[in-house]
């Protein structure tokens, strides 16, 4: 009798579990209520939100120069040193070009330059790069399966230019590790980073 009530009861706790204390990643998905989520909607690694907004109240969207304190980079005596260099000035024009390519809502024509500030209805991404990792060719030659990925990570912010109040906070990271004879650092670099500002168009996209 006991081990039939008890079955009952695990049938019953079960079937309520759900509501009782839903999957972290089922509230992740899309959310836009205030909290933070960790992989978000399977797309960003975290994002806190603070204020829900309306996208389609803005009408321009500016995405300040990406700040680069801190941000390690190889000793000067590497063969990747140029590299990293190079790709550090490339990775703000990528990004921009992924996030247009996702964003379901065009801002008008000037966005993205000129100061934010000075634009009424603007709102503003303010990012700072992390991580700028080379990887290594070879090991993306040879390895295969990700080995020797080119990585890159930003931490953000987005902000409503008038009130400046911070919205949305994000941190992402992605890799990039396919390419011919082990991609060149160039092109991966920039591929990893349009992939992060598609990912950050589909953040917005959920408001």
């Amino acid at each position: 009798m006991f081990a039939r009530n008890f079955s009952c009861f695990c049938f019953l706790l079960a079937s309520l579990s759900p509501v009782l204390c839903p999957d972290a990643s089922a509230r992740s998905k899309g959310a836009t209520a205030p909290g933070t989520y960790r992989d978000w909607n399977g797309d960003i690694d975290e994002v806190t939100i603070l204020q829900p907004f309306r996208l389609d109240s803005y009408n321009d969207i500016a995405v300040e120069s990406f700040d680069l304190t801190g941000l390690p980079l190889p000793d000067p005596g590497e063969n990747t040193f140029r590299a990293v260099q190079s790709a550090v000035a490339r990775i703000k024009p990528a990004f921009i070009e992924g996030f247009l390519r996702k964003l379901r809502y065009k801002p008008a024509a000037n966005a993205m330059s000129g100061p934010p500030n000075a634009r009424p209805n603007t709102l503003v991404i303010r990012a700072r790069l992390v991580k700028v990792d080379p990887g290594s060719q070879a090991a993306r030659y040879f390895g295969g399966f990700g080995a020797g990925a080119v990585k890159v990570a930003i931490v953000g912010e987005i902000i409503d230019a008038p009130s400046r109040t911070t919205l949305v906070r994000f941190a992402q990271e992605r890799r990039s590790g396919f390419g011919i004879f082990g991609g060149s650092y160039g092109d991966l670099f920039v591929r990893t980073a349009q992939q992060i500002g598609g990912d950050v168009a589909g953040l917005l996209n959920a408001f």
